[in-house]
């Protein structure tokens, strides 16, 4: 399935964690006071679906991505004050559903305390994997741009190594410090992309992006890995196989080498960079346009990468009286009804010089994994009140000494299982705002009414929309919070834009809420 969509802002470190902005690397390898907050890899926004829906038009499903959307939201945790590289911090909401049951909802949230900008950054050898071939449709312009900034911004001690790949893989440099005639000469006179053959060897260019690593550190280089790929996702020639070529990634970022992907041409295909981007090592962003490319690839060379912790676990077990359902915020979580659970090859930390905010006051680096857990109230009297509703359980190794570290907490439901709060406002274990439940049910607003529109059911579409407003409007009452208003106004414009469509078709425009929408509403 291809999918156009730009999934990372320019402002962000698109990396597992938050970025410092500070271009000073500092001293030493001291874990400061501080918390970043630790999310998981993959898009950092939906500008793709905001721009469709700023023009008029209703987007499809398939741009509005969850990662994307909760990776625009900032969180405040608690300081990560643990003493392990990840603290991790669980939280619960209870409110009721639309229809009058029991929503339930777990959350998962990590931060820490490492400060990129404390941490020594050692020389870098990028390896840059260019695809060759008619799907990736690369302006040869706008890759020259992209290319020299991204050099400009890389330091004299770093390395570089570019691959072409396509029909046939093809190493162009080898080594090059980033101001060297070798690389100037390259980007003046060669075509790395835009090619016009169909074979295309993905699995062939990331592993020529190993090969130069092996080779770099036998001729003598020390420091740190990082691919950058560029590709179409298409994959026809040579290893096909997607699970081969994300095992390939995943082996390359369990060595701690940072991944990046950017996605170019109008045929892209979004599983395999999907997948290789939520791996949590790097930026995973889709070029809509020249321009986005030449801006993507200048932000590379601003970035710096650092490895927090690898073979990352994590499982949220429910307690006695709960059991799993849906699971949301995460791509590379599974969930039974035993529990859910995330691993991820590797978590880095990031710094880039240059603004943090997501959509001018949008602080970003949200996100996290939502655990709905089905309460039996049959068993309320048994259970009561103030007993576990869910275990956390989290190991990795550390990156910093390869020692291995590991986390296990359980979190109490001041209500029993199944019980709504008597007050319909909604429950929310720490007494703050809930602020991610909040993100949550704009997500599931905004997907619950595309869903509905392209079944064909316009009244049911807006019928979400209409729902949502009354507690929408509560909280933001009681609360002032930019990224919620601003999911609202986009709310509030895709109902426009729906309503509009809706009667161009000819269809009925009066809402009709379906009471079994997926989110917890309260406040009613």
């Amino acid at each position: 399935m291809s999918s156009k969509m730009k999934l990372v802002s320019l402002g962000l470190c698109a990396a597992a964690v938050g970025c410092s902005t500070q271009s000073d690397g500092g001293a030493g390898s001291e874990v400061p006071a501080g918390s970043v907050n630790v999310a998981q890899g993959g898009a950092q926004d939906i500008s793709q679906f905001r721009a469709i829906v700023n023009a008029g038009k209703v987007p499809t499903l398939d741009t509005l991505d969850p990662v994307g959307f909760f990776a625009e939201h900032a969180i405040d945790l608690p300081d990560a004050d643990c003493g392990k590289d990840v603290c991790v911090h669980p939280f619960l909401a209870v409110a009721p559903r639309f229809n009058g049951g029991n929503w339930t909802m777990a959350f998962v949230a990590m931060n820490t305390a490492v400060d990129p900008s404390r941490l020594d950054r050692p020389p870098v050898h990028l390896a840059i994997a260019v695809e060759n071939s008619r799907f990736a449709e690369i302006d040869e312009n706008a890759l020259d741009t992209g290319m020299a900034g991204l050099l400009a911004g890389l330091r004299p001690e770093d390395r570089v190594s570019v691959i072409r790949y396509g029909e046939r893989v093809e190493r162009r440099a080898f080594l090059a410090a980033p101001g060297s005639a070798e690389l100037t000469r390259l980007i003046d006179d060669e075509r790395l992309g835009n090619g016009a053959g169909e074979l295309v060897g993905l699995y062939e260019g990331i592993a020529a992006a190993e090969k130069a690593f092996e080779e770099g550190d036998a001729a003598g280089f020390e420091g740190a890995h990082r691919v950058l790929l560029l590709t179409s996702g298409h994959a026809t020639s040579g290893i096909t196989d997607p699970d081969r070529i994300l095992g390939l990634g995943e082996a390359l970022v369990e060595n701690g080498t940072a991944f990046g992907v950017i996605g170019v041409g109008e045929s892209f295909l979004v599983r395999i960079p999907s997948a290789l981007g939520s791996m949590g090592a790097g930026t995973y962003a889709y070029a809509l346009s020249p321009g986005d490319l030449g801006g993507l690839l200048s932000e590379e060379g601003k970035t710096t990468l650092f490895p927090l912790a690898t073979d990352f676990s994590l499982e949220v077990t429910p307690s006695a009286g709960y059991k799993v359902g849906r699971i949301y915020g995460t791509k590379r979580a599974t969930a039974s009804a035993a529990g859910a659970a995330l691993e991820m090859p590797a978590l880095f930390i990031g710094q880039r010089d240059g603004a943090t905010d997501v959509g001018g006051s949008r602080r970003g680096g949200g996100g996290g994994l939502f655990v709905e857990l089905l309460g039996d109230a049959s068993l309320a009297d048994d259970i009561g009140p103030d007993k576990a509703a869910f275990q956390v359980t989290a190991g990795w190794t550390s990156a910093k000494d390869g020692a291995a570290q590991d986390v296990d907490t359980t979190l109490l439901n001041a209500l029993p299982p199944g019980q709504n709060p008597d007050s319909r406002w909604w429950n929310i274990s720490d007494g703050g705002s809930g602020k991610p439940y909040m993100m949550l049910n704009m997500y599931l607003a905004l997907r619950g009414a595309l869903d509905f529109y392209q079944a064909g059911d316009c009244r049911r579409s807006l019928g979400v929309i209409e729902m949502m407003k009354p507690p929408i409007g509560a909280w933001l009452g009681k609360y002032s919070d930019t990224d919620i208003q601003d999911d609202n106004n986009l709310m509030l414009m895709l109902r426009q834009n729906i309503e509009d469509a809706c009667r161009a078709s000819q269809s009925s425009t009066e809402p009709t809420p379906p009471l079994d929408f997926d989110g917890g509403c309260g406040w009613l």
